[in-house]
């Protein structure tokens, strides 16, 4: 029996997965590992038998922690496939790096996706003939749009490998939808730390407000958002908060550092942020002496600025304003939708609904 060997190992591109291929034991299998702290956990999929398959799935082997042949009536070689060699396999991470898909010499082989580990399901294979545990069959490119997706996603990452990515067109589009719809912007601060994905802060005084924009946001799917029956408006996003234009500039950094940080929020916590939703915020609830610890994220909110994004891939980029909210008016959102929270805050505090100056709503 031949010991485990590694031939691939792959840290995603959002640095929070690690793809690896092992062959060895009679089989090939292939894994995604999420960080310890994170809900990601381990994901597998059966690639290949490398000898003769059983007739049933030894479970007890399983149990051992042993990777199990699959049984024969589910394998495209009963008798066994040979061994892969590394110089053959690619791995290709999806958009949204939370998925990844297995090539030899530019074949198909296997995929893992986000929803791996669900309801019975690893992933899908190309040797596999019928479904099991371990894995379900590739199918071809007329019935599983994996094989589009990781064609899509391969031109995309070939992008990046370019003299021209697609950064700086999207800054510059960007860039000049913001001051078509704010005004002149007086900072950019790039928020990326000097890593990938390339990213921005736009900030932008008005008359009476002040303006935070991400720029760079949208360039990646969010995760998850596949999963939604209208899936194309959650896909992309940037954000954007409304701050009083009184407020030090101290305090507008605070917040500019808090969205900041927010910007990273669906890929290390695989998910998906929309209309509606609503995050933890203690930079407001500072500002507001403990009242709004909440934001309330809402697309086109009354007696906005609209900012009307360039599309990405036939995609639309959602822009999600941010809106000081308390622990109260959280739950009302929750129990009645947030709808109805914003037309009280309309009703109660006018025009200065949005400010974290105001007063809770009752």
């Amino acid at each position: 029996m031949n010991p485990l060997e590694v031939l691939l190992e792959k840290v995603s591109p959002n640095g929070n997965v690690i793809a690896v291929v092992e062959q060895g034991e009679g089989t090939c299998y292939f894994y995604m590992k999420g960080q310890p702290e994170d809900e990601f956990g381990v994901k597998s999929c059966w690639v290949r038998n490398l000898r003769t398959a059983p007739e049933v799935l030894d479970v007890a082997a399983m149990r051992e922690g042993t990777p199990p042949l699959l049984p024969r009536a589910c394998c495209r070689h009963p008798e066994g496939a040979a061994s892969f060699r590394e110089e053959d396999l690619e791995l290709i991470w999806s958009e949204e790096g939370d998925s990844a898909a297995l090539f030899e010499k530019g074949d198909l082989l296997a995929v893992i996706p986000l929803w791996s580990g669900k309801n019975g399901f690893s992933g899908y294979a190309r040797d596999c003939i019928a479904e099991s545990t371990l894995c379900w069959p590739l199918g071809t490119a007329d019935t599983n749009a994996q094989f589009a997706r990781f064609e899509r996603a391969r031109r995309w990452w070939k992008l990046w490998d370019e003299t021209e990515s697609p950064w700086p067109r999207w800054q510059s589009s960007v860039c000049a939808v913001i001051e078509s719809a704010l005004g002149k912007y007086s900072n950019f601060y790039a928020i990326d730390g000097g890593g990938w994905p390339p990213k921005a802060l736009v900030r932008t005084p008005s008359r009476d407000d002040v303006y935070l924009s991400t720029v760079g946001i949208a360039l990646r799917p969010q995760p998850g958002a596949e999963f939604l029956a209208d899936s194309r408006p959650q896909r992309r996003i940037e954000l954007a908060v409304r701050l009083p234009g009184v407020l030090p500039d101290k305090a507008i950094k605070q917040v500019a550092a808090y969205v900041s940080g927010q910007s990273d929020l669906p890929w290390t916590q695989h998910t998906w942020l929309g209309s509606g939703h609503t995050l933890p915020a203690d930079t407001f609830g500072e500002l507001s002496g403990g009242k709004f610890p909440f934001v309330l994220l809402l697309s086109e909110p009354a007696g906005f600025p609209q900012m009307n994004l360039p599309l990405i891939d036939d995609d639309p980029v959602t822009v999600l304003w941010l809106i000081p909210i308390s622990d109260r008016e959280r739950s009302y959102a929750k129990e009645h939708g947030s709808a109805k929270l914003v037309a009280r805050l309309v009703h109660q505090a006018g025009t200065s609904w949005h400010r974290h100056d105001r007063d809770e709503t009752t």
